[in-house]
C-alpha cells in the first residue's frame, strides 16, 4: 500500500507532538501510553469527551448531509451534555443505505455521490468512467483522493461502506499496536519495541479493505517485511466477491435466485470465487505447515475464537501442542458465530497455541480499536469512545449511573471526517460506577457481550436513539440521488 510509509510517520509524529501533555481531545488519549490513558480519572476523561463532541457536532453537522438532517428533525441546534447526542446515532443501515441498482447497472458516479454525503472530503472530481466492479470503484477512490474506506462483510448481500480517510486510518492502525499494550505490566506489552522482528499469522488474504486493512500497513513496523507476514490466502479480499457471496447466499435463503439481478462484471468473479473455495484445504495446509515453521517462536497470531478453535482441533489431530512460544501476543474474540464449542475449548486452544491466556477483544468495523479484555475478565472502552446503552426496546436512552444492561450503542470520536456515532446489535452490560475496575483501570467496563438477534430468535428489530420517523428521513435523505 502506496500510503503505508506516510500512515507509519503521521503516526509518530503525533505520538511524538503528543508526549508529557495533557490531553485536550479525545483523539489526544490515543497517543498516549496505555497506563496514562486508564490512569485519567473518568470524570476528567467526560470532560474531554463533552467537548469534542461539541467540536464534532459543530464541524461536521454542515458538512454531513444525513447528520444535519437528523439533527434538523431532532430539533438538536447544540450538544450540552453527552447525553445529548444519543438521538444522533447512526443506525446500521446508513452505511449501506445505497439502492443495489448502482451496483447492478454500474452507476459509480451516483455511489460516489451517495458517499460524498457521509465524508468531508470533497468527492465531486473523482473519475469513474470505464468502473465495472467495487475494487475498481474504491481503487479510483484512493487514487484521487485521501479516502481509505473499510468495508463489512457484506453477509447480507449489501457491504456497509465505512468512509474512513487517511486521518481515522492512522488513529486505527496506533489503535491496533496500542491493543496489545500491557497496562502496568500486565500480559502484552509494546510490539513496537521490539523493532521489526515479530512474525504474523493472519488467517485471511494478505490485502483487503476489511480486518486487513491495518495490519496491511502496520506489518513493517511489526514483522519488518513480506517473509514474515504470514497469510492463508494470496492476493486481496475483493469487495465484489464479498458482495457475489451474500447476495447469492440470501436470494437463495429466500428462494430467489432466479429473479436475482447482479451486474455483469460482477458475475465473471463467479468462477474466481468457485475456484478458491476448491482450493481452501490446499491454502489451509500451507498455511498451517507455516505455522509449524515458526514452532517455538515468539509470533503474533490473529483470528477469531472460531478459526483458533478450528485450527486447534486440527493441530490436535496431528497431535501437536505448544505452538508458538508462551510469550507470543494474541488478537481474538468474535463470539462463537453461532457454533457449538467443547466445554473446555478455551484451556484447548491456549494448550495448542502454546500461551498462558488470550486477551479477548470487543469491537467492530464501525468503531476505531478494539477495546482490551483485563484481567479481570471485563471490556475496557477507550476515552475516544464515548459509550450509551439503549433500551433495546424502546430506543430510549439507559441511565449513565450504576449497571445497567441494553443495546451498545457509541460515539466515535476518532472519526474526524465523518460522524462517528452508531447503534449495534450487541446487548451488554455496562457497569458505570466510578469505583475503578479491580485491574486498576478508570471508567466504565463493559461485560456479558450477546447478539440481541440471538435472544430474539433471529429478529432484532433496531430501534434508534433518535426518533424513528426522523431517521428515517435521514436515510431517505442519502438515498435520494
Amino acid at each position: 500500500m502506496p500510503q503505508t510509509s506516510a500512515i507509519l510517520a503521521a503516526i509518530k509524529g503525533r505520538a511524538a507532538a503528543q508526549r508529557g501533555k495533557p490531553p485536550r481531545d479525545a483523539v489526544d488519549f490515543i497517543y498516549m501510553s496505555t497506563d496514562e490513558i486508564f490512569d485519567t480519572p473518568f470524570v476528567d476523561v467526560e470532560q474531554i469527551q463533552l467537548a469534542t463532541i461539541k467540536a464534532r457536532f459543530e464541524g461536521l453537522m454542515e458538512k454531513i448531509g444525513p447528520l444535519r438532517q437528523l439533527a434538523a428533525q431532532q430539533g438538536i441546534h447544540k450538544i450540552g451534555r453527552l447525553e445529548d447526542a444519543a438521538p444522533l446515532l447512526f443506525g446500521p443501515k446508513v452505511h449501506k443505505s445505497y439502492p443495489l441498482s448502482l451496483l447492478e447497472g454500474n452507476h459509480f458516479d451516483k455511489l460516489t455521490r451517495w458517499l460524498g454525503r457521509l465524508t468531508t472530503h470533497d468527492l465531486s472530481r473523482i473519475d469513474v468512467s470505464g468502473c465495472d466492479t467495487i475494487d475498481g470503484w474504491l481503487d479510483r477512490l484512493e487514487a484521487q483522493t485521501p479516502m481509505l474506506v473499510m468495508h463489512s462483510s457484506g453477509t447480507s448481500g449489501k457491504l456497509s461502506i465505512i468512509p474512513r480517510s487517511h486521518t481515522e486510518t492512522c488513529h486505527h492502525v496506533e489503535m491496533w499496536f496500542k491493543f496489545m499494550d500491557g497496562y502496568r505490566r500486565e500480559y502484552g506489552g509494546d510490539i513496537r519495541a521490539l523493532n521489526g522482528t515479530l512474525p504474523i499469522f493472519l488467517p485471511t488474504y494478505r490485502q483487503g479493505r476489511h480486518v486487513q486493512r491495518a495490519m496491511e500497513i502496520a506489518y513493517p513496523a511489526i514483522c519488518g517485511s513480506d517473509e514474515h507476514f504470514i497469510c492463508a490466502f494470496p492476493g486481496k479480499l475483493s469487495a465484489d466477491l464479498l458482495t457475489l457471496g451474500g447476495r447469492l447466499a440470501a436470494a437463495e435463503a429466500k428462494g430467489e435466485q432466479g429473479r436475482l439481478t447482479l451486474n455483469p462484471a460482477l458475475l465473471e468473479q463467479r468462477e474466481r470465487m468457485l475456484e478458491f473455495q476448491r482450493r481452501v484445504p490446499e491454502f489451509m495446509d500451507a498455511f498451517f505447515g507455516k505455522m509449524l515453521e515458526y514452532r517455538g517462536r515468539r509470533v503474533m497470531f490473529v483470528g477469531t475464537w472460531v478459526s483458533l478453535l478450528q485450527a486447534t482441533l486440527e493441530g490436535e489431530k496431528r497431535g501437536i501442542q505448544g505452538l508458538f512460544a508462551a510469550d507470543s501476543f494474541s488478537i481474538t474474540g468474535g463470539g462463537k458465530k453461532g457454533q457449538v464449542f467443547p466445554d473446555d475449548w478455551y484451556e484447548r486452544i491456549c494448550r495448542f497455541y502454546g500461551v498462558p491466556q488470550m486477551r479477548a477483544s470487543y469491537g467492530m468495523t464501525e468503531m476505531i480499536g478494539l477495546m482490551q479484555e483485563c484481567r479481570e475478565h471485563k471490556y475496557h472502552p477507550w476515552p475516544h469512545q464515548v459509550v450509551y446503552l439503549l433500551d433495546p426496546e424502546s430506543g430510549r436512552l439507559l441511565p449513565r449511573e450504576g449497571v445497567q444492561r441494553g443495546r451498545f450503542s457509541y460515539m466515535d470520536l476518532a472519526a474526524e471526517t465523518h460522524w462517528g456515532g452508531g447503534v449495534s446489535g450487541d446487548a451488554v452490560t455496562v457497569h458505570w460506577g466510578r469505583k475503578a475496575c479491580a485491574c486498576g483501570r478508570s471508567g466504565p467496563f463493559i461485560d456479558k457481550v450477546e447478539r440481541l438477534s440471538d435472544q430474539q430468535a433471529g429478529d432484532d428489530k433496531i430501534t434508534c436513539a433518535g426518533a424513528q420517523a426522523a431517521h428515517d428521513a435521514a436515510l431517505e435523505f442519502l438515498a435520494r440521488l
